[in-house]
């Protein structure tokens, strides 16, 4: 098992760092850091690492970005079936986790729990997923939200 704090790249978003994990040349983490963790890093100058670099410098100029990186998520069916739906999702626009729920026909928490689990944060858009009400949560943190909210 790889180290936690054991990153291939760190990404400076405009609202916080973002740690890179690769694996057999695909992403399989892209997650936010905390503020306060001093977290080592393997910074390489990889393939993989520059295009989810590109990728996020795109994003977060505001273009839509061509096809996302390669990648290697890891995870039930069902949480795959749900990060396959998000990324289907399109750029500025959300969708309640009842919406997205009844087009997976299953309930509005688990599409929740399933974001929560996303290890690939930003690139399958769990952020596109929002409360009926209100925002709801993201990455089951607090302090996330402002993530979320950008």
């Amino acid at each position: 098992m790889r180290n936690p704090d054991y990153y291939d790249g760190i990404y400076q978003a405009p609202i916080g760092q973002l740690g890179i994990k690769v694996h057999s040349g695909k992403l399989c983490e892209l997650g936010w850091l905390k503020r306060s963790s001093a977290v080592p890093s393997r910074q390489r100058a990889a393939p993989v690492v520059t295009t989810i670099h590109a990728w996020l410098d795109a994003y977060f100029a505001g273009a839509v970005p061509a096809r996302p990186p390669a990648l290697l998520l890891s995870g039930t069916p069902f949480q795959l079936r749900v990060w396959g739906a998000l990324q289907q999702i399109p750029h500025g626009r959300v969708l309640t986790y009842g919406q997205l729920a009844a087009q997976l026909s299953t309930g509005s928490r688990a599409i929740g729990q399933a974001c929560r689990a996303n290890p690939v944060s930003v690139i399958v858009p769990c952020h596109r997923v929002v409360s009926a009400n209100g925002l709801g949560g993201y990455g089951g943190a607090r302090g996330q939200l402002r993530h979320k909210r950008w």
